[in-house]
């Protein structure tokens, strides 16, 4: 199913939703440190096998969007949450539109493993030299749960933030190895989002292990007071 949005071109919010992953708040230009940690989640982030319904699992995943510029850039942000109560393998396709109604870009994301009650934020972006857009538009396509496991669930995330960034501490409490764990840092002045980065947080092995912690740094060189953190990751 399509999700429609018509945009102005200047930086915009929609109301966000409860999330899950890290959260600081009221940085006031110094630092300071929060946690938080997933609820209503099960441990196994896997509701009980019944038949997967991908029309049912597709409209109980809300989908919260924000848009901002820089110099050169639009960058689409798009958080999800599955209010679902099943695990999915989740596809998002954003289209540009064009004044006359035309595909003007298009871009896809493939989240691995998608937990029941969880959140997770993508980051699209498009060339301000290329052709205008008048909306755009996001497909969301969820598939059976078959070749991943769901770790996110299990992701405890503390957020620690000093005036030009934010560091990330992530601790895995369960019993599998997450790997190619990418966070997607918010950054909020009041209500609107100034910037949005990404990046793993993994060890050598591109995992963070049962019981093990890693950290990683998310620079911001725009003014801001706020930051959330979604986690994106998966195990075998």
């Amino acid at each position: 199913m399509k999700k429609f949005f018509s945009v102005v071109l200047v930086s915009a919010m929609v109301v966000l939703t409860a999330f899950t992953g890290c959260s600081e708040n009221d940085t006031s230009n110094g630092s300071s440190q929060t946690t938080s940690k997933s609820s209503d989640v099960q441990s196994s982030a896997v509701a009980d096998k019944a038949d997967f319904d991908s029309e049912e699992v597709e409209k109980n995943i809300k989908i919260t969007p924000y848009i901002y510029d820089d110099v050169s850039t639009h960058y689409f942000v798009a958080v999800l949450k599955n209010n679902s109560n099943q695990a999915c393998t989740l596809t998002i396709h954003l289209e540009l539109i064009g004044k006359d109604d035309d595909v003007i870009d298009t871009e896809t994301e493939t989240i691995n493993a998608f937990a029941p009650g969880t959140e997770v934020a993508v980051k699209f972006n498009h060339d301000k030299d290329d052709e205008e857009f008048a909306r755009y538009e996001y497909t969301l396509l969820p598939k059976e749960l078959t070749d991943y496991q769901c770790v996110t669930q299990d992701l405890d995330c503390k957020v620690s933030t000093d005036t030009d960034k934010a560091t990330i501490s992530v601790t895995n409490t369960g019993n599998l190895v997450a790997e190619y764990v990418r966070y997607t840092a918010l950054f909020f002045q009041g209500d609107e989002l100034v910037y949005a980065d990404n990046d793993y947080v993994v060890d050598s092995d591109n995992e963070i292990k049962a019981g093990q912690t890693e950290k990683a740094e998310s620079s911001c060189n725009k003014k801001f007071d706020s930051v959330k953190v979604y986690l994106n990751g998966s195990a075998y």
